[in-house]
């Protein structure tokens, strides 16, 4: 029976032993990761007012050391399609098993989506700018039908924009400083607005009850308040959006907390508000992983994503 005891402390001190180190090769990395970070900087641009109605966020992001892997930077679902500007070095995106480049000086978009992207350079100096539409917002500028830019995570801009993707990619290349191309890519932007209008008052209203109520409003009540049955609203969404009215409630909800993440507040402290959102933790940990590719816990103590934190913090 002694014998037994003393193997029995052996192996759960070899087991402690081995956590340990695993713990502190995670903590090595996560340090290396914040040091990263420091190097890396967001600066926020304040569209020009011709384009508040269609643009969430502007921002141009620029780091000493690229992005390496290792920083798990994500780029969250937040119900915006975007364009990406790579100036300086090229970026790698990966999602759901599928990878992808958005190469040095060009120019691309990126349509909705229900998972994060993992975001990542080669450790270079690295910059690119970046273009978020609010959920309805590019649909009026650009025209096309947003569903069919969601199954495919990155659209170079010629490809999908013809003649003017590819003249605005050729100039924004041949601008020498950053200010010179937010300041053409704004222009270009503005030139757009004032084609045909492709607004419409009934996604704009029911984009902004979902936003105000972070997810939280029924389908039936926006049925209700609009007049239009649910079937007509799913094709509106589909159109301007590129996602159903459910699954960007879904999104809207994830942001909740997933900003009070960005925010520095703790996992209980987040856990606090979680049954006003979901049915149970189950509920909200299947959507959080999901969104993130990461259990709730694991996410919040153990990611670093500078980026995505930045982001959020706008």
């Amino acid at each position: 029976m002694a014998a037994a005891s003393n193997t029995a402390v052996k192996m759960s001190t070899r087991t402690q032993q081995k956590e340990s180190k695993a713990g502190g090769h995670c903590s090595e990395r996560f340090l290396a990761a914040r040091v990263n970070s420091l190097k890396m900087k967001v600066s926020f641009i304040k569209p020009r007012q011709e384009l508040w109605p269609y643009i969430e966020s502007f921002w141009v992001c620029e780091s000493a050391t690229g992005m390496p892997l290792m920083d798990r930077n994500l780029a969250a679902p937040n119900g915006c399609a975007k364009l990406i500007i790579p100036y300086e070095n090229s970026l790698f995106g990966s999602c759901e098993g599928r990878s992808g480049v958005s190469r040095e000086r060009g120019f691309y978009f990126v349509g909705n989506r229900e998972t994060a992207t993992l975001i990542s350079s080669s450790e270079r100096k690295t910059g690119f700018i970046g273009i978020e539409f609010s959920p309805h917002g590019a649909f009026p500028l650009f025209g096309m039908h947003m569903s069919e830019t969601v199954d495919e995570k990155m659209f170079d801009s010629e490809v999908l924009f013809g003649r003017w993707g590819r003249q605005t990619r050729e100039t924004l290349c041949n601008l020498e400083n950053v200010d010179q191309k937010v300041s053409f890519i704004q222009n270009e932007l503005v030139r757009l607005t004032r084609r045909k209008q492709l607004e419409n008052g009934v996604i704009d209203f029911c984009v902004k009850i979902m936003k105000l109520a972070h997810g939280r409003v029924l389908l039936k009540e926006m049925e209700r308040k609009t007049g239009y049955t649910r079937r007509y609203l799913d094709l509106l969404f589909k159109q301007h959006v590129g996602l159903s009215p459910k699954v960007l409630a879904r999104i809207f909800r994830f942001q909740r907390f997933y900003q009070k993440w960005a925010q520095g507040l703790s996992y209980d402290t987040i856990m606090n508000e979680l049954y006003d959102y979901y049915y149970d933790q189950a509920h909200f940990s299947k959507e959080f992983k999901k969104m993130t590719g990461y259990a709730p816990r694991e996410f919040m103590s153990g990611v670093c994503n500078e980026f995505g934190r930045r982001l959020v913090l706008k």
